[in-house]
């Protein structure tokens, strides 16, 4: 397929696109969940790192979501009112600890696949690339990358 557009070729607006492509397709998907993108990062950060029995503070999901402190405080108030957290003390004192509640945990429960799935969707184009270009993008972000051993047969 030809080029339709003179920015076709510039890597940073096509990675900006695929990131747009991508946010749109999962606000969609939480429109009747009625929660938004970040809000949903923040409950499905809760919900892996909770299956790892640590205390998990907003400092936590800012590094394991990477939100912004601001917004995670923002968020996890929302959050809060709409009763899908609690913020609990825990023995240390210096810090909340953030729980699912039961209606957290349903909600993450029936969303956590369809989001899975719309990724899968969208990244299974890459075919046996997607090893690489997971790859490639830690590699621009500065975070370790994984080399995958070919075994000789």
């Amino acid at each position: 397929m030809a080029d339709t557009s003179l920015n076709e070729n510039r890597l940073a607006l096509l990675i900006w696109q695929t990131s747009n492509l991508w946010q749109s397709n999962v606000r969609q998907r939480l429109r009747d969940s009625e929660i938004t993108l970040n809000e949903y990062l923040i409950l499905e950060t809760i919900y892996l790192l909770q299956q790892k029995n640590i205390n998990i503070t907003q400092q936590h999901i800012c590094k394991n979501a990477s939100i912004d402190r601001s917004v995670v405080s923002v968020r996890v108030s929302k959050l809060e009112e709409k009763k899908l957290i609690l913020k609990q003390q825990p023995q240390d004192k210096r810090s909340d600890s953030l729980i699912l509640t039961s209606e957290g945990k349903i909600l993450i429960n029936n969303t956590i696949e369809s989001i899975k799935d719309l990724e899968n969707d969208l990244f299974d184009k890459l075919g046996s690339e997607i090893f690489n270009f997971t790859n490639s993008l830690k590699l621009l972000l500065g975070k370790k990358i994984r080399i995958r051993a070919k075994l000789n047969d």
